[in-house]
């Protein structure tokens, strides 16, 4: 198909990032609009974690018509009640705001009436009472949030009814199709008449090629805006700043930087703002009542904003800044929004607005701490600018050389214009903070939980400065390799969802019980166990194949042998605490296997060549070994080490051992390979 040379060079640049080159045009479209849309409504909802992108990437067969759905609470993508729980239980403002979004996406030039019709009947029948259309499991997930959140429990909560935005993308170019404008009519007056859900004529959108390039760099934040402004003055010389000013720039010009063409916020260029936006509180409150009663006095009533850019240029009263970032201000540019969106006359509120000119990242972050003192800002919400995570950065640059290339993203975004610096190879402070409780202090129940709530309730536990920081680093590789393993092995999505308590159980395989933070080289000796494994790939699969056959027996045992229920065991310490026993009781690998050809085999070894290799509806490999006069049986049980998906037709040293127990007479004799020749 021809495409659209730009907005296909940023569809091959995601492709790479995210290693998704080997997946189907269609499916890797389809995963690009969800990134691209849902980021630019949640900035860093993705991170370096691939398991929210596969769970609001609901396209395959049984999906409605609908290929993305993301479910926001109080301005969060959710995948579990949990989520909705702890959002709800924390959130200051005690009432909460709730958003549907839904995204069809065709890798075609051109817009078709049928798609259009499956995609808004089935969003139809999602958001009513009842439903229809034949469902897969990853509609049925989001379908069950819907439901908790339209449930009298949460309904009481709401602070409006939910709003429901809808994205129809395709790659030709949009002209406004008096049919496809009729579809789009008709929806809106069929989700009037539910009665529940917020809907207005600016909720229905039809992004073309050319609007999803914009929308794509919007969210990387490379993109340049001219507005007008009044007063310009320059600011002090200051050693890494390439130049700053100070101007008064009116509300109405304003909106230019902080929305897009289609009127949408750019919540991306409040990535370095260490507060989100706080809804309509007393303060907030009180800067949209000066908008309305005194717009004169914003000025001096407000403090303002800061902005950090590589670059801006003045040509008189015009300033074009270059690749923006809002470090402070985030709850004005909100109200302003707000008050842009509610059609109040902007033209008459001056704001203050300091633009500063640097690439220096440390300057960057002085300023962000510089300009968020406020007494309501969290001090966990500085965390990451402290030393420990400095050095934790260069730490794992440094280790890396030994590794693979990992790096620690302690700023959002840092490394996005380093284009040889891949999606897969990142992690942030999330990800550290909620798999470090979850994988190495044994706390898999909590780690889903925010991470300004966990570096609260656990702090004298993570990122002390007296810590070795090598258990960081392992961490991030041990969860970089398995989101690999899960990209490229069919594993089911019940045992996906589990993620932290199987990667617990994998480091407790490895390392048995954690050593004291405290002992730097007995928790350094730990880590380099597991380190080794990582460095070799057929090991490290055997190692995942062996601790998922474990974790999904220990979840059957629990329901089954001892009488508990599935529902809710993600979040039960019990169930933490059944895994490190199940796993603890596991035989020792090495000496297990030794064992097993010590006692069973006959000494001689063989050579013989493997005719096949088959995969079991469990997942597991077997095959045979060519022998006369019967060909020797082989299974990846008996030999973890080895890599089965390359072993076809090729020869190996094996022995041979005996299992009486089996009751099948061809694998009775089994082959140990000794050796891939």
């Amino acid at each position: 198909m021809q495409v659209e040379p730009i907005i296909n060079a940023r569809f091959k640049q995601f492709r790479q990032k995210n290693e998704l080159e080997h997946v189907p045009d269609g499916v890797a479209f389809e995963k690009f609009v969800n990134y691209t849309i849902f980021t630019l409504h949640q900035p860093d909802a993705f991170s370096a974690d691939t398991e929210l992108l596969d769970f609001v990437s609901i396209g395959g067969a049984n999906d409605m018509g609908i290929d993305g759905i993301a479910i926001k609470v109080e301005d969060i993508i959710v995948k579990t009640k949990n989520e909705i729980d702890d959002i709800i239980k924390f959130n200051r403002n005690k009432r909460i705001n709730v958003e549907f979004i839904f995204i069809q996406s065709k890798y075609k030039i051109h817009f078709d009436k049928g798609e259009l019709n499956n995609f808004v009947d089935g969003v139809r029948d999602f958001l009513s009472e009842d439903h229809h259309f034949p469902m897969n499991e990853s509609v049925k997930d989001c379908l069950e949030l819907k439901e908790y959140l339209l449930s009298d429990e949460i309904t009481i909560m709401w602070d409006n009814n939910p709003n429901v935005i809808l994205y129809y993308v395709g790659m030709g170019r949009w002209k406004d199709p008096a049919d496809l404008i009729g579809i789009a009519n008709h929806f809106k007056k069929d989700i009037s008449y539910l009665n529940i859900y917020n809907f207005d004529d600016n909720n229905f959108k039809f992004v073309d090629s050319g609007e999803l390039k914009e929308l794509y760099d919007s969210i990387q934040n490379t993109f340049n805006v001219t507005i007008d402004t009044r007063h310009s003055m320059p600011l002090t010389d200051v050693l890494g700043v390439t130049n700053a000013c100070l101007s008064i720039v009116f509300g109405n010009e304003l909106i230019k930087l902080i929305s897009t063409d289609d009127g949408i916020i750019r919540k991306s260029l409040f990535n370095d703002n260490v507060r989100d936006f706080q809804g309509l509180n007393p303060v907030n409150l009180e800067i949209e009542n000066t908008v309305k009663d005194s717009p004169e006095k914003f000025i001096v009533l407000n403090n303002g904003i800061t902005i950090v850019c590589d670059d801006y240029k003045q040509n008189n009263t015009k300033l074009t800044i270059y690749n923006p970032q809002i470090v402070n201000g985030c709850q004005t540019s909100h109200i302003i929004y707000d008050c842009y969106r509610k059609n109040l006359d902007l033209s008459k509120v001056p704001i203050s607005v300091r633009v500063i000119s640097t690439t220096d990242e440390e300057i960057v972050n002085d300023i962000v701490r510089g300009t968020n003192r406020q007494n309501i800002v969290l001090e966990e919400a500085f965390e990451s600018t402290k030393k420990f995570h400095k050095d934790l950065e260069e730490f794992f640059i440094a280790v890396s050389i030994d590794y693979q290339p990992i790096y620690y993203e302690r700023r959002s975004k840092q490394y996005q214009h380093n284009p040889t610096i891949k999606q897969t190879q990142k992690v942030n402070l999330r990800i550290l903070t909620q798999y470090y409780i979850g994988v190495f202090l044994n706390k898999p129940h909590i780690s889903h939980r925010h991470e300004s709530i966990l570096l609260k309730e656990n702090k004298d536990n993570i990122f002390q400065e007296l810590h070795s920081k090598l258990p960081y680093f392992t961490l991030a590789h041990l969860f970089l390799s398995f989101e690999k393993y899960l990209r490229e092995n069919n594993v089911p999505r019940a045992v996906r969802t589990y993620k932290s308590h199987i990667l617990m159980m994998l480091r407790q395989r490895v390392m048995g019980y954690f050593p004291s933070q405290n002992k730097e080289t007995e928790v350094d000796k730990a880590c380099n166990k597991l380190l080794e494994i990582l460095k070799n790939e057929v090991k490290f699969k055997a190692l995942v194949k062996e601790i998922i056959n474990s974790f999904t027996n220990s979840l059957e045992k629990w329901e089954t042998e001892l009488g508990k229920s599935k529902q809710g065991t993600k979040d039960v310490e019990a169930f933490t605490l059944h895994l490190i026993t199940e796993i603890n009781n596991l035989p020792d690998r090495d000496k297990s296997l030794k064992e097993k050809i010590s006692e069973n085999t006959n000494e001689n070894t063989y050579v013989g060549k493997v005719i096949s290799v088959i995969r079991d509806r469990y997942g597991n490999y077997y095959g045979f070994i060519e022998k006369n006069p019967n060909n020797i049986f082989l299974h990846s049980k008996d030999n973890m080490e080895i890599d089965f998906t390359s072993l076809k037709d090729k020869k190996v040293a094996y022995r041979i051992i005996f299992d009486n127990k089996s009751k099948l007479e061809h694998t009775k004799e089994k082959a140990i390979v000794v050796k891939v020749l």
